[in-house]
């Protein structure tokens, strides 16, 4: 039995993103395979489960850190965390992001790397952050005994920029949580989507204003859709104004389009109306410009919505041959396959059955296993 120390800084905040989710959903299937190993967590402040501010609600031991270094995540594991983890004997150390810590030679060290967007969208992030993650991670890439990545498509990034060696790199996907996601009945989506006026056909995107996204492309695309077509549809787009410093002018987009009154926004949604969105949608369209992985093209997918997603980055991987793949700088591109699914019942038919089957393929205990594969080759090298 090794002790394995987990750094759970990704869950001090209840917006903890993609990153804080798969983590979450990692360590409960971790805590529920039994690997016999004793796992440890590790956080500058209180960690709470993703999107709540209720508190994590793992079974094992938390180690929190004291003092002013705990301002800064990137400071405090430099420093404070070392301490704590020579006091627990901690064997491997796994953070599920860009921190490790630098110093701390004699644990053996795994980082989940999950994207590089700072290099493949780097006007999407401040000068500062932009080089700080460009340090850190490559660091990272230096000292970890292993890296893993969430796709082939991230590791390759790793092959490439950062020349990491093959060997040093392990892709575990991530999975879908089929008791969130998953058909909603007729009656549960009408109840939810009622109150927002959504009753008739409309197509779904997502994080609309992030540029990475695409939403223009989307927006541009739907407005290129044949009028009968389009006067029958709506365009429901998500999404928070944070996402990015600069966010796009969409309703002013969609006027200039003629889109317009087709156009409905909704901001943060709870994951059951999320789902309640997925299985309504005549079509989900995420043409992404660059994705580590894609978690919204399998949860759309565990839904039975009919999906269209980006040729480029991990996408094909993640969406196998269970969605339509374009282009995601062309809008005619997009375009055609939205015609495809509004108009096509059988092609819509056979990306319903063939996305239910792709995301079955995808579960988090698929990726708990693969992690304490990492976790295990790691230590038995070392040894």
């Amino acid at each position: 039995m090794a002790t394995i120390g987990i750094d759970v800084t990704a869950l001090s905040t209840s917006a903890s993103g993609g990153i804080g989710t798969s983590q979450y959903r990692t360590m409960r299937a971790l805590e529920a395979l039994g690997t016999g190993h004793r796992f440890i967590m590790y956080a500058a402040k209180p960690p709470v489960i993703p999107f709540s501010d209720s508190p994590l609600d793992i079974g094992w031991p938390l180690r929190l850190g004291e003092g002013p270094t705990t301002r800064s995540n990137v400071v405090w594991m430099q420093t404070g965390i070392n301490r704590l983890l020579r006091a627990d004997e901690v064997d491997l150390f796994w953070s599920p992001r860009h921190l490790l810590p630098f110093h701390a030679r004699d644990i053996a060290r795994v980082a989940t790397v999950q994207d590089f967007w700072h290099l493949h969208a780097p006007g999407q992030q401040p000068l500062l952050n932009r080089m700080a993650n460009r340090y850190l991670i490559g660091r990272i890439l230096k000292v970890a005994d292993q890296v893993v990545t969430t796709s082939q498509a991230t590791a390759d990034d790793a092959i490439v920029h950062y020349r990491v060696p093959a060997d040093r790199i392990t892709v575990v996907p991530l999975g879908v949580d089929e008791h969130t996601f998953h058909r909603r009945s007729d009656q549960d989506v009408a109840a939810l989507l009622a109150p927002h006026g959504l009753d008739g056909r409309f197509v779904l995107a997502m994080d609309v204003y992030n540029p990475r996204k695409n939403a223009v492309a989307i927006f541009h695309a739907f407005a290129a859709l044949p009028a009968e077509i389009r006067s029958q549809t709506s365009l429901v787009g998500l999404g928070s104004r944070r996402a990015t410093a600069n966010p796009p002018d969409l309703v002013g987009i969609a006027e200039r389009l003629g889109i317009g009154a087709q156009l409905r926004l909704l901001e943060d949604v709870s994951s059951e109306m999320l789902t309640a969105l997925y299985s309504a949608a005549a079509a989900f369209v995420y043409p992404s410009v660059y994705e580590g992985f894609g978690m919204p093209v399998l949860e759309a997918m565990a839904c039975g919505c009919p999906t269209i997603t980006s040729e480029t980055s991990s996408l094909p991987e993640v969406a196998g041959d269970a969605a339509l793949l374009v282009d995601p700088a062309s809008a005619e591109a997009i375009a055609e396959a939205m015609t495809v699914v509004l108009t096509d019942v059988g092609a819509r038919d056979q990306l319903v059955r063939a996305g239910l089957r792709r995301a079955e393929a995808f579960t988090w205990e698929r990726t708990a296993r693969g992690m304490v594969g990492v976790f295990e080759q790691v230590l038995g090298s070392r040894n």
